[in-house]
């Protein structure tokens, strides 16, 4: 239920190089800066990035001489080398005001693809400059996070008419116009309630065409509560309007209305969706209305959708949660439940989970849990109000905080390896010719933007915009050599790890029968720990840090199934077996952990040494 089907992050991020106090070059007329443009000028740079210190000198002294420095400035655009007409773009967008006749200069210089003068249209200022903003805006490979977004933002409410009649365009439309118009108006700083008004009366507006209708709902859901002043006009249209209902219920999510909490539990359905899990959490007491439903979720026998409704309780303040978060508390077959109910406990600030918190805090094995449950009981003191605080402005960052733990994994520990016999574990540093015989077809899956190159084009230093809009599968076919494989009858287990591309865990029969692909996941081990076999998967990369212990089981068919049984606090680093028959797992930030048969886990002590 996200706005966004995809994460936008991605890559070419600029290196900007601006200087806080530069001085003014010492050319003392608008035409000596001018000529001395070519001796200091930075050939190895890009026309995307930033112009280099002495440059910004240049800049600073021409705009020193103001209105006579101007036409020197608007010249720069026509120069052949982009460097140099870089040069004028950036003196442009640091004008105060510019004069509306220079506006056909800067227009031509866009044209020319001229970097960083966009925001020029916005010190122009006029209502026609704005309009060139806008469709200038839509038509760019890479927006949303552009120059162009910039100058909208710069233009702030002199720019809505030209968004209004883009958004009520009848006549060569671009499909995702609303998507685009949403996301800049997503980061303005002030006016979304008078903009949600107009808006709204788009969509209400009987006589217009249903896409228009449809698509100004999708643009209020990126206003945020600042609309929520209109939701009983969405409610209104959500009643009366059938073919507005689902447009009408994502603009309720997207201003985080006090329904959006029943439009999101309807969608969670038998079985949970984790997004629309966050999505609840991101409504903050405004979802409470899926409370009931989402306690029910913590029975699930699934741990991630445990761990995501537990997590999920604790920011929409659900306190008829608070007895089964309690007993989740001291879960010893999963940390990051623990830490989660922990959490939750503090965020709702009610006494009545104090002892247990306090337990928690002083006896629970892991220490972040311990530490966790202590924060917790100081929430409900009052003596630390503010959870997470550096990520107050960023919702995903604080949900998804669990992720990121800081409990170093140990060197080596006290307890000695115990061998698995050689005959039934192979391993590639061991057994690389056994395990070539068990080469299978895999496929590295990647995603990015069909206009990629259009992007990269125009904003040779900018970030590659990936969305819903633009999106595009890539399928590379390989023949994988597994990692790591483990004898069962008639054949072998058998796990590949290529981090950030993916991994899975096959079965490969002594009979030469097609593979049977177990699980989309990198694959650290795999075991046989008292009669069930498990899979360690997990995966850390850039932001993402996660771990899932599964449960494998074969049918009477054959056919081998996976089941998730435990979370890890961090992804599998390295695994094996200790003399005391427990099963060393070290994570990413978890810690060093030993599991035993029954699913519990342990600490491991590390090395004298350490």
């Amino acid at each position: 239920m996200n706005k966004f089907v995809l994460i936008c992050l991605l890559n070419l991020i600029p290196f900007l190089s601006v200087a806080d106090d530069v001085e003014p070059d010492s050319c003392l007329t608008p035409l000596e800066c001018i000529s001395k443009i070519h001796s200091i000028l930075d050939t190895s740079s890009r026309p995307g990035q930033y112009p280099s210190v002495e440059e910004q000198a240049i800049i600073e002294k021409l705009l020193r001489f103001g209105d006579e420095g101007m036409p020197f400035i608007i010249n720069l655009l026509e120069e052949k080398d982009p460097l140099v007409a870089r040069i004028g773009a950036v003196a442009l967008r640091k004008v105060e005001k510019i004069s509306p006749r220079y506006l056909p200069a800067i227009v031509e210089g866009l044209d020319k693809n001229v970097s960083w003068l966009a925001p020029a249209l916005a010190r122009v200022g006029t209502s026609e400059a704005s309009e060139i903003a806008v469709e200038r805006y839509l038509k760019s490979r890479s927006a949303p996070h552009n120059q162009e977004a910039y100058a909208i933002q710069l233009f702030g409410m002199g720019a809505v008419a030209a968004i209004i009649e883009a958004i009520k365009c009848t006549a060569n439309c671009l499909p995702n116009r609303f998507y685009l118009l949403g996301s800049v108006l997503n980061d303005f700083k002030s006016g979304k309630a008078e903009i949600a008004n107009q808006l709204i009366a788009i969509s209400k507006d009987s006589k217009l065409a249903h896409e228009i209708r449809t698509g100004s709902l999708e643009v209020i859901s990126f206003l945020g509560e600042s609309a929520q002043a209109i939701e009983s006009d969405i409610l209104a249209l959500k009643s009366t309007e059938q073919e507005l209902l689902y447009s009408a219920n994502q603009a309720l999510i997207g201003i985080k209305s006090e329904y959006a909490a029943s439009v999101l539990a309807e969608a969670l359905g038998s079985e949970a969706d984790l997004w629309v899990l966050r999505d609840i959490a991101e409504l903050g007491t405004n979802g409470k209305g899926a409370g009931k439903r989402i306690t029910s979720l913590l029975d699930s026998l699934d741990p991630k959708i445990q761990l995501f409704a537990a997590r999920t309780l604790g920011y929409i303040e659900y306190e008829a949660s608070i007895p089964k978060l309690i007993e989740l508390l001291n879960k010893r077959t999963d940390v990051l439940i623990g830490l989660v109910a922990a959490e939750s406990l503090g965020r709702m600030k009610k006494t009545i989970a104090s002892p247990d918190l306090l337990e928690a805090s002083q006896n629970h094995w892991h220490p972040s849990v311990r530490d966790a449950a202590q924060k917790a009981l100081e929430n409900i003191d009052g003596k630390n109000l503010i959870t997470n605080a550096a990520h107050r402005d960023n919702f995903a960052f604080d949900y998804f905080s669990f992720q990121h733990l800081d409990v170093e994994s140990c060197e080596s520990v006290k307890l000695e390896l115990k061998p698995e016999p050689v005959n039934l574990k192979l391993y590639k540093s061991s057994a690389k010719e056994k395990l070539e015989a068990l080469t299978y077809k895999s496929v590295i899956l990647s995603y990015g933007a069909i206009d990629e190159e259009e992007q990269v084009s125009e904003n040779l230093d900018g970030v590659i915009e990936v969305n819903d809009q633009n999106i595009v599968e890539d399928r590379h076919y390989v023949d994988q050599i597994p990692q790591m494989a483990l004898r069962v009858n008639n054949g072998w287990l058998a796990g590949s790890n290529r981090g950030e591309w993916g991994g899975e865990l096959v079965f490969i029969s002594d009979n030469d029968d097609e593979p049977q692909y177990i699980l989309k996941e990198n694959i650290e081990d795999i075991y046989f720990v008292d009669g069930n076999y498990i899979a360690i998967t997990g995966l850390a990369h850039l932001t993402m840090n996660s771990g899932m212990i599964y449960k494998l089981h074969r049918d009477e068919d054959g056919h081998w199934n996976s089941k998730p049984w435990i979370n890890l606090p961090g992804s599998p680093r390295s695994s094996w077996f200790v003399e005391s028959g427990e099963l060393l797992i070290n994570t990413y930030g978890g810690g060093s952990l030993l599991l035993s048969s029954d699913g519990s886990f342990r600490m491991a002590k590390c090395s004298i040494d350490e």
